[in-house]
């Protein structure tokens, strides 16, 4: 029901890192993701970030931080299901 990911270091090394971050939530069973709403929004973040890195000079540094998490309108009843989702990619130094 929630998720993060985030790592450092040139747009290779951070994809590498992402990509076997990205594995775990997007893992079936009790503690992976909500539905599969919620796993296809991590894989297109996860291909957005990769789209990204590609703009970004290949010996840069780079940092890249994403999360997310489902919430319910009525937690108890859990309708009025939606999402939150943060993506911040930055040089870093």
């Amino acid at each position: 029901m929630s998720w993060s990911v985030c790592a450092s270091g040139t747009p290779a090394e951070v994809k590498d890192e992402l990509d076997r971050q990205f594995s775990y939530p997007l893992a079936d069973g009790p503690a992976g993701l909500y539905d599969e709403g919620e796993k296809t929004t991590v894989r297109h973040i996860q291909g957005t970030i990769r789209e990204c890195l590609e703009t970004f000079d290949p010996q840069g540094k780079v940092s890249v931080t994403a999360f997310g998490s489902v919430n319910f309108a009525d937690w108890d009843k859990r309708t009025g299901c939606y999402q939150n989702v943060s993506l911040f990619i930055a040089p870093a130094s």
